[in-house]
């Protein structure tokens, strides 16, 4: 059995959700899973009581404490040295810029997903350079790029992180929806009163939840008797529920913010309509969730949400847009029977295409693919004719 390390950054969230599926499930493809993560690791007790080994790293999302990186890197590469690995598979762009290096010290093969490459989205110029840059840097040491959708996979190529053939498409996936979690009380109570519209998320600047805001006062005043829920932890909280004060709707007990407790199903069950308004995004997880619940979804048509969200499953609105975004949910939220639909066919489209079992089968079989390989790949050599733009200058345009 390969031991694989599976270095992850961000402590919560869907890459959180997706590397606890693949701690899970690898052992069933002949992997053995070690998690070498932030402190406070939000799988960590389910990975823990499967006995999967839960290793702390001092991983941060930014770039502006290097002592503390050039610490997380050094114990990653005692780990990597003492740990009997035979593959290392980061897990967001961070992590990615830590552990393709230390995987080099250590002569193992590196795999990586970025779950949003971090030249994508509302990013400054300078930090477009750095992310673009950053990542061709690392790329001859990485063995396999793994990306969560076709939309992603596209990016990657336009931008020549790797060759064509080091790049894989793997979907997200998520398991089924678990009947004996019981809902939450307080999304139960606010369903009991009218049509319930939720957003279940992360509350980072990417997600955009200010554009539901933005749309509430135009779906109230259409679906009087409809709730909307804010269901998500994060650092823009305080900001948001300004900004619901500054809309007029602090007041409204129409309208809640409540804390997110796995697993997700215990949120999307209460919901009529699930809502994701994200500004940029590569495959959310979250619509993913929906579907194995049986919620139709509200999304913006961002990266490779449409690769989930289709016609029958729920609608896709423009980012930024609250008024069309209020537009699709008065629609849906005043045709029962439709979402009725909408939701059969939710379902089975996850169990044909999303389920976790699927991305961990997928994946396992990409480690398979590069440890195969006698020696496994270690570097990428430059392809003929295809030459990387100058250090420090973007390409005319997204990639």
């Amino acid at each position: 059995m390969a031991r694989v390390a599976l270095v992850c950054e961000p402590p919560d969230g869907g890459v959180a959700e997706h590397v606890l599926q693949l701690g899970l499930g690898l052992a069933a493809h002949g992997h053995e899973p070690v998690v070498l993560g932030p402190e406070g690791f939000t799988g960590s007790e389910r990975l823990a009581a499967a006995g999967v080994p839960v290793r702390v790293l001092p991983l941060g999302r930014d770039y502006a404490h290097p002592q503390r990186d050039a610490a997380a890197f050094a114990r990653l590469v005692r780990a990597l040295r003492h740990g009997g690995f035979a593959l290392v598979h980061a897990h967001a762009a961070k992590a990615g810029a830590l552990a393709r290096p230390a995987a080099a010290l250590c002569r193992l093969p590196a795999v990586y997903t970025p779950h949003c490459l971090p030249f994508v989205g509302d990013v400054s110029p300078a930090r477009y350079r750095f992310g673009l840059v950053a990542e061709r840097l690392l790329g001859p040491l990485t063995a396999t790029l793994i990306c969560v959708c076709d939309e992603e996979r596209r990016v990657a190529a336009k931008a020549r992180l790797v060759p064509d053939e080091r790049l894989a498409v793997v979907h997200n996936g998520c398991p089924d929806a678990d009947p004996d979690v019981p809902v939450d009380p307080a999304l139960a109570a606010l369903a009991a009163h009218g049509p319930l519209v939720g957003a279940v998320t992360v509350l980072r600047r990417q997600k955009s939840v200010e554009t539901l805001l933005d749309a509430v006062p135009a779906l109230l005043a259409r679906v009087p008797e409809a709730r909307v829920a804010i269901v998500g932890d994060g650092p823009e909280r305080d900001a948001l529920q300004a900004h619901a004060a500054r809309l007029g709707l602090a007041g409204d007990a129409r309208l809640a913010f409540l804390p997110f407790h796995p697993p997700a199903g215990r949120h999307l069950r209460a919901l009529d309509v699930y809502v994701l308004p994200s500004a940029w995004e590569a495959f959310p997880i979250g619509v993913l969730e929906a579907q194995a619940c049986g919620i139709p979804q509200v999304a913006t048509d961002v990266g490779g949400t449409r690769e989930a969200v289709v016609p029958e499953t729920g609608l896709l609105v423009e980012p930024h847009a609250p008024e069309r975004l209020a537009g699709a949910l008065i629609e849906l939220l005043l045709d029962p029977a439709r979402r009725a639909r909408m939701a059969a066919a939710s379902r089975a489209r996850h169990a044909e295409r999303f389920t976790a079992e699927r991305m961990v089968r997928a994946t396992a079989g990409v480690y398979d693919g590069v440890l195969s390989l006698d020696p496994p790949i270690l570097a990428a050599p430059r392809r003929r004719g295809r030459r990387p733009w100058p250090i420090g200058r973007a390409p005319k345009g997204p990639p």
